[in-house]
C-alpha cells in the first residue's frame, strides 16, 4: 500500500454494507497512483480496503454529504475546505484478494478505520478477469479497465449458458466469437440449431477471405458439417426427417394426443406401425400386403375383418413388413384399434361412432400435418426402407437420426450447423420439440459416460423452448426441460440464445449457470432475469436496459462478480448484419 495514497477510511459497518469518509483532498472525484488515475465516486466502481494479510474489495453503491440539506459551498470570507461537510461513500464488500486470487464472499468485513485505496491494474485483472484469467476462452474486455475477461472450458460449459438481448445488440456475434474459439480445439463437439441460417458464414476463413470470394472453411477437412433440414439450400445437402425415426416420444410431441383416450390409441398405432402395409389407392392399411382392412373413416362395412386384423396385431402374430408405411397408416390404426366394438349379433363387430369421436380430433390432426406442404418439406411422411437395409426397428431409426444430427463416438466433425430456416415458425415447437424428445430418450438410454461431451447451441430459443398445449388443453413440458435439469450428467451443455427470456421455459432458465445479457428493455424480460438468476440484484439488472451495443453484463459461475464487458468480435461474423438502408439515397 506504500505506492498509493488512501482516499478514505471505514467509519461504519452494517452487515455487508460499509461506509467510508472520503478524504478532503479527493473531493469524491479522482485518485492518482503510480499506475494512473482511478475514479473515486463512480457508482458500480471498485475499491480495496486494507485488511492486513488480505485486501477487501468494495463495490460502490452510492455517495452523499454527511449533511445533505446544508449549504456546502464555502463563503467568500472562508476559502478553506474545512467548512464543507464530510463526503460519505457507501458500498458492499463482495470478497477479498489474497495471494494473487480473488475470493467471492459478502460475509467478511474490514476493521473500523481501515484505509481504502483505488485498485491497481494487477488487482483489477485479478478481480475482473474471471476465476480463470489464463483460461483458453476470451469472452471480451471489461469495459472500464480494458482487462481481458477469460474463462476455462469446464467453468463455462459444465453447466448451461443463457445469452440474452434484443435484436441487433450483438448476441449472434458474441456466440460466434466463442464458438470459433471452441471449434479450434481438436476434440470439440458443437451442434448448432441455426434458426435463420446465419452461422455457416461464421465458419469461413475470415472476413477478408470472404471479400475475396474465398469461402473455404476455417476448420480442417471433415471437421465441419452443414445440414439443411428440408430441401437443398445454401450450398448444403437437404435432409428430411423420416417421421417414423422420431419414435414414440417424438411422435407424441408432434401429434399432441390427449392423455386419457388418444395417447393409448396412438401408442398402439406407433408400436404396430412396422407390421402394416399402406395402400394409397384404397386409403387403407393391411397386415398381409394384399387387402386393406384398416381405415380411418369409421365405415361400417368390413368391421369383422378389421377386428381380426387388430386382434392379430395385439397377439403378436403378424410378420414384420419390408418397409415403413405412409404416415396415414397411423390414422387407420388409431381409428380401428379404438372404435371397433361388439355388435348385437354374436361374433360380429361394428365401428362404434361414439368411440370413434374420441379419437377423431387426433385423426384430423394427423391428416392436417400430412397435408401441410410446409411440414412435408422438412418431415418425410411417405415411409420408406429401413435404415442400413435391416429389419424395421423404430429404435434403430431413432438412434440413426440422433447420430446424424447430434453425432456419435465415431463422428469426425467438430461443428455441425443444422440449418432450420425452412422449418415454419408455427411448426417449430412441434418439429424441434420432437427431435429433442428423441435426443433426450437416446441420450439417457445410452447412460452416463457413453456420450461424447457435446455443446448444443439453441438459437432463437423463444420460438420453441416454451410450454406447448397438449391434447387436453393443458400445458406439457418438453424434453429440453429434462435435458436442462439432467443433461450435464450425460455430457450435454446447452447454450440458449434468445431475445425474449420471458417466453422461454422458467425451468430451463433456472438451470443456467452463466448469464450474458445484452441490452433488454422489456420490464417483463428484466423481471425474469431477476427471478431466475441468483447473481442478479435489482441494481445490476437496472444496468441492462442502458447497455450500449456489443456490451453485455456477464453474471454467474464464469466470473467472480457481475461484470460489464465489451464482447469479443467474431471473424468472420454470422450473416446477421443490419439492413442497409443508406442505399435508399443513391441511384446505384
Amino acid at each position: 500500500m506504500l505506492s498509493r495514497t488512501a482516499i478514505g477510511y471505514v467509519v461504519q459497518i452494517d452487515g455487508g454494507q460499509v461506509t467510508l469518509n472520503l478524504l478532503d483532498h479527493h473531493r469524491g472525484q479522482m485518485a492518482s497512483h503510480y499506475q494512473g488515475v482511478t475514479p473515486v465516486g463512480e457508482v458500480g466502481g471498485l475499491l480495496v480496503i486494507d485488511g492486513g494479510y488480505r485486501l477487501f474489495v468494495l463495490k460502490i453503491s452510492g455517495l452523499n454529504f454527511s449533511e445533505p440539506k446544508e449549504i456546502h459551498r464555502p463563503s467568500a470570507s472562508n476559502q478553506s475546505h474545512n467548512g464543507q461537510p464530510l463526503r460519505h461513500l457507501h458500498g458492499t464488500v463482495i470478497g477479498w484478494v489474497e495471494a494473487g486470487r480473488f475470493v467471492s464472499d459478502n460475509l467478511a468485513s474490514p476493521p473500523l478505520g481501515a484505509e481504502a485505496f483505488p485498485l491497481t491494474g494487477e488487482e483489477s485483472q485479478i478481480v475482473l478477469g474471471g476465476p480463470e484469467p489464463d483460461g483458453p476462452i476470451t469472452l471480451g474486455t471489461e469495459y472500464k479497465t480494458g482487462n481481458s475477461v477469460r474463462t476455462g472450458l469446464n467453468r463455462l460449459l459444465a453447466q448451461h449458458i443463457a445469452v440474452l438481448g434484443s435484436s441487433g445488440q450483438g448476441k449472434s456475434c458474441f456466440t460466434a466469437a466463442v464458438l470459433q474459439q471452441l471449434a479450434d480445439m481438436p476434440n470439440s463437439r458443437i451442434v448448432i440449431f441455426d434458426i435463420n441460417g446465419e452461422y455457416d458464414r461464421a465458419f469461413r476463413k475470415s472476413e477478408s477471405a470472404i471479400a475475396a470470394d474465398d469461402m473455404e472453411c476455417r476448420l480442417p477437412e471433415g471437421a465441419y458439417q452443414h445440414t439443411v433440414i428440408g430441401e437443398d439450400a445454401d450450398g448444403a445437402q437437404g435432409y428430411r426427417i423420416p417421421y417414423y425415426a422420431l419414435g414414440r416420444q417424438g411422435l407424441n410431441r408432434l401429434l399432441l394426443p390427449s392423455e386419457k383416450t388418444q395417447r393409448p390409441a396412438l401408442s398402439f398405432a406407433i408400436d404396430n406401425l412396422k407390421y402394416v402395409h399402406w395402400h394409397a389407392a384404397q386409403r387403407g392399411a393391411s397386415i398381409d400386403g394384399n387387402n386393406p382392412v384398416l381405415f380411418d373413416d369409421c365405415r361400417q362395412n368390413g368391421a369383422n375383418q378389421a377386428n381380426a386384423a387388430i386382434s392379430d396385431l395385439r397377439s403378436g402374430q403378424v410378420p414384420t413388413a419390408n418397409q415403413w408405411p405412409d404416415m396415414a397408416a397411423l390414422a387407420a390404426l388409431v381409428a380401428d384399434s379404438h372404435s371397433i366394438a361388439p355388435d348385437r349379433n354374436p361374433n360380429t363387430f361394428k365401428r362404434d361412432t361414439f368411440s370413434y369421436g374420441n379419437v377423431s380430433p387426433l385423426i384430423t390432426r394427423i391428416h392436417r400435418l400430412i397435408d401441410d406442404e410446409m411440414l412435408r418439406a422438412v418431415v418425410d411422411v411417405r415411409g420408406g426402407a429401413p435404415v442400413n437395409g435391416g429389419n424395421l426397428d423404430m429404435r434403430a431409426e431413432g438412434e440413426h437420426l440422433v447420430d446424424k444430427i447430434f453425432g456419435c463416438a465415431n463422428t469426425q466433425w467438430r461443428v455441425h450447423v443444422v440449418n432450420l430456416r425452412q422449418v415454419p415458425q408455427d411448426l417449430m415447437p412441434l418439429v424441434l420439440g420432437s427431435m429433442l424428445e428423441l435426443y433426450s430418450q437416446v441420450l439417457f438410454r445410452r447412460g452416463q459416460g457413453n456420450n461424447p461431451a457435446t455443446l448444443l447451441v439453441l438459437e432463437e430459443a423463444h420460438h420453441y423452448l416454451r410450454p406447448v398445449p397438449d391434447g387436453d388443453s393443458g400445458t406439457s413440458s418438453l424434453a429440453y426441460e429434462r435435458l436442462a435439469k439432467e443433461g450435464r450428467k450425460f455430457g450435454l451443455a446447452l447454450w440458449l440464445s434468445t431475445q425474449r427470456p420471458s417466453e422461454v421455459s422458467p425451468t430451463v432458465l433456472s438451470q443456467c449457470n452463466t448469464w450474458v445479457s445484452f441490452r433488454l428493455t422489456s420490464e417483463q424480460d428484466l423481471r425474469v432475469i431477476s427471478s431466475a438468476c441468483e447473481w442478479a440484484d435489482k441494481r445490476e439488472v437496472s444496468r441492462i436496459a442502458g447497455l450500449p451495443r456489443q456490451h453485455a453484463l456477464v453474471m454467474g459461475g464464469t466470473v467472480a462478480l457481475p461484470t460489464c464487458i465489451r464482447s469479443k468480435s467474431a471473424d468472420p461474423t454470422p450473416k446477421s448484419e443490419d439492413g442497409r438502408f443508406d442505399g435508399w439515397v443513391t441511384n446505384e
